[in-house]
């Protein structure tokens, strides 16, 4: 992906300054700063939205991205969610104190070993994937890891509809390895609290059985619901079916590789669903109305738990 050193788009995209900062170190710099020097791996949506809530926090000196799209590059720069841009990861991790990697679940672990290898170990490394299993049986025991799982998001992709607030009161889950240092761990945390977000930690087989039915099958439901709608009613389509369906607007490659990765418990997930969709069909079959507002005051309750704020704002 990042495979050959390009100079020349290093020059274009302007020049590593020495910051005389110890490489790898995760310091308080001031009661904002973290990390003075940060690797975007990725400037997508979500390594997009980082750079700019950096930018828009003053948490960081330099930010460098680092994407094998120009075009990437080039709109995160007019955007200012970075101040460095490079096609070149070799290039782009060096005085790196931290690397994000956001990027498709399948190209994690390769990325991880990259950034790692470049940076000698100097460099805390995490990710923004939606499963974790796969990708944290693949990372070198030695590597300088942790997992993270910002649970936000949007359908649309790409650093033009990056947000500085995207992280504002979402939950960050963090998914340490057992041999993660615990400085480490408290740094990471720090620096997705000072983005807006709070943190909460599990392991990666926890993690990606909650994510299963929080995330996964949300996606999943929006495609089904959004394939089975018959064309010729969709120029009559309600806020309803845009809100519900708003999902399955995202990038199938990306969503193929985490469904597939997670399968056994989206499964489960699947099916704790359909069973569900099958008492709600049954009640309207039978026209009950009290076994069908039992199944609806039921949702209901766990949607206002879910958001309470948003449960305020309709009262």
């Amino acid at each position: 992906m990042f495979a050959k050193a390009r100079a020349e788009k290093w020059l274009r995209y302007g020049s590593m300054l020495s910051t005389g900062f110890p490489q790898g170190v995760a310091v308080l710099m001031s009661k904002k700063s973290v990390f003075k020097n940060v690797a975007l791996v990725g400037v997508g949506l979500i390594g997009g939205s980082i750079g700019l809530a950096l930018q828009k926090r003053k948490l960081a000196d330099v930010i460098v991205g680092i994407d094998p799209s120009e075009k990437n590059l080039d709109t995160a720069l007019n955007r200012k969610a970075i101040t460095q841009g490079t096609t070149d990861l070799r290039a782009g991790i060096q005085g790196a104190c931290l690397a994000i990697i956001s990027a498709p679940v399948q190209k994690i672990p390769f990325l991880i070993s990259a950034v790692a290898d470049a940076s000698r170990g100097n460099c805390l490394i995490t990710d923004t994937g939606s499963t974790k299993r796969g990708i944290l049986a693949r990372v070198n025991a030695e590597t300088r890891f942790i997992g993270s799982h910002p649970m936000a998001g949007a359908a649309q992709h790409g650093p033009k509809t990056a947000n500085a607030d995207l992280f504002e009161d979402r939950a960050i889950i963090l998914t340490p390895p057992t041999h993660a240092e615990t400085a480490d761990i408290r740094a990471l945390e720090q620096f997705w609290t000072r983005l807006g977000a709070h943190t909460v930690e599990m392991s990666a087989v926890d993690h990606d059985r909650v994510v299963s039915s929080v995330s996964h099958l949300p996606h999943l439901a929006a495609v089904a619901l959004a394939a089975a709608t018959p064309p010729m009613n969709l120029p009559h389509v309600a806020s309803g079916w845009l809100d519900t369906t708003r999902i399955a607007a995202s990038g199938e490659s990306l969503w193929v590789d985490i469904l597939c990765d997670n399968r056994d418990h989206v499964l489960k997930s699947a099916e704790r669903f359909g069973k569900v969709w099958t008492q709600l069909c049954g009640a309207l079959e039978r026209n009950d109305r009290t076994a069908l507002r039992r199944v609806l005051r039921e949702a209901k309750n766990r949607r206002d738990l879910a958001d309470p704020a948003e449960n305020e704002r309709n009262l």
